[in-house]
Formats: structure tokens, sequence, C-alpha cells
């Protein structure tokens, strides 16, 4: 099965510096929605040191952007019913997570993320933590 990548392991792999061994299996294909590669690349420029802005446009350009999935109108159309469910009961999700999580639901992947932000959705998207 497929495995996406989350934000939070691209950012613990830049920060760490530890990207080969987060991805716990090489014979399983992984890729990076697009959405997790625009919101780390959001991330990338704020640091106000020039030397980190460059450390993560490295990281990025050697290693990530190979990864790179694009967002298609199936994925797309899971952002919307998800954004509209969540919505309904009470429990929104920031715009990239819930793009994340669709674009993972969308294609039946699982999903490798280090933080909790998906744990609600844990009945309808497998979960992987390295």
């Amino acid at each position: 099965m497929p495995v996406a990548i989350d934000t939070s392991v691209l950012i613990h792999a830049e920060r760490s510096g530890e990207w080969d061994n987060l991805l716990p299996d090489e014979s399983t294909h992984f890729h990076i929605p697009a959405q997790a590669a625009a919101e780390f690349l959001v991330g990338a420029h704020l640091p106000k040191s020039a030397l980190l802005r460059e450390r993560a446009r490295k990281i990025y350009e050697n290693k990530f952007k190979p990864l790179v999935d694009l967002f298609d109108e199936a994925d797309a159309a899971q952002l919307a019913l998800l954004i509209c469910e969540l919505r309904k009961t009470g429990q929104p999700m920031g715009f990239f997570d819930a793009a994340i999580a669709a674009t993972a639901m969308a294609r039946g992947d699982s999903l490798l993320a280090l933080d909790g932000d998906f744990d609600r959705l844990k009945d309808r998207l497998q979960l992987i933590r390295p």
C-alpha cells in the first residue's frame, strides 16, 4: 500500500537530518502530497536566518521534491467531502491537514505522521508512526 508523508515528518527530517531513517520500509512507495510540500515551503520561507532558509531549501530540492505528487480532482472531491463532514460534527481541521488527509483517503493510502493531528480520522485513515 502506498504511503503519503505528512508535513510533520518533513519538518522533523529537516531539523534532525534523519530523513532516511524515517521511512520504515524501502520497498513501499512513498509520496508527498502537494499540500504537505506547500505547508513545508511556507515554513521554510519564515525563518529569519538565511542559513536556516537555505538548509530547508536544500533538503526540499534534494530529498522531498522528487517525491511530491500532484493534487487531482479525486483528491479535491474528497477534500470537499471531508471538510463538510468535519464541520457538521464540530471538528474542523486546518486546511493543510484536511488536504493531506483527503489525498491519502482518496487514494486509499496510509499516512505517515509524527503528530496527533489526524487521530480523529483513525477510523477512516490508516496512520503510521515511525
